[in-house]
């Protein structure tokens, strides 16, 4: 009867564990206001970045604010150095102040590019932003913006990650960069034929 009881303990103390880190908030994660990104895109945000830190060390933070009241983003970022270990990345948004940056600790500025990443022409993040698109932009550029950051890190330590978005999310990506710029593009040519036939037109009066 003891061997019963002392297996049936061990099954209910091993679903408690399972349930509380279903619920459990990653230390990826340091802030998510009102969530700002979506379960499903911290869900997938957390499967890459516990993925890259058991397999090199690294840790990729996300923190998506409602705002940071006007202050520098670099300082905000600061704040948050005593909640990482290193070595570190931290993706940062505030969305009030339509900001985005990303910061890695002092030595291991190597590992990441991170121009390239918010750049608007070739990165994954701004791109997203930028887009008349509201619902769920958000999470689509921090997940996009994540899972290229960690793809690049893995990288450049010569690791593969099983959970990396892969090339598709870049394409598609890649579709959203020339119809944003495209349609700006666009819009400036015509603004710039409309000026000019009204000016010709005034020309003839």
């Amino acid at each position: 009867m003891n061997k019963y009881f002392k297996a049936g303990w061990l099954i209910a103390t091993l679903t408690i564990f399972s349930v509380l880190n279903l619920f459990a908030k990653s230390d990826l994660i340091l802030c998510n206001d009102n969530g700002i990104v979506n379960s499903r895109a911290i869900g997938e945000i957390e499967k890459i970045g516990n993925e890259l830190r058991g397999k090199t060390g690294v840790s990729v933070y996300l923190c998506a604010k409602k705002t940071i009241n006007g202050q520098k983003i670099k300082d905000f970022e600061k704040s948050l150095i005593g909640k990482m270990r290193k070595p570190f990345v931290l993706l940062s948004m505030s969305v009030d102040d339509q900001k985005v940056d990303i910061m890695t600790s002092k030595s291991d500025k190597k590992l990441l590019d991170v121009d390239s990443v918010l750049s608007p022409f070739g990165g994954t993040i701004i791109p997203i932003l930028t887009s008349r698109k509201s619902k769920d932009k958000y999470s689509a550029a921090m997940l996009n913006g994540y899972a290229d950051i960690t793809d690049r890190v893995a990288s450049s330590l010569g690791v593969k990650l099983k959970s990396s978005v892969g090339d598709t999310n870049r394409i598609l990506v890649d579709i959203l960069r020339v119809i944003v710029y495209g349609s700006f593009l666009y819009f400036t040519i015509m603004y710039i034929r409309k000026k000019y036939l009204l000016k010709k037109k005034n020309e003839k009066k």
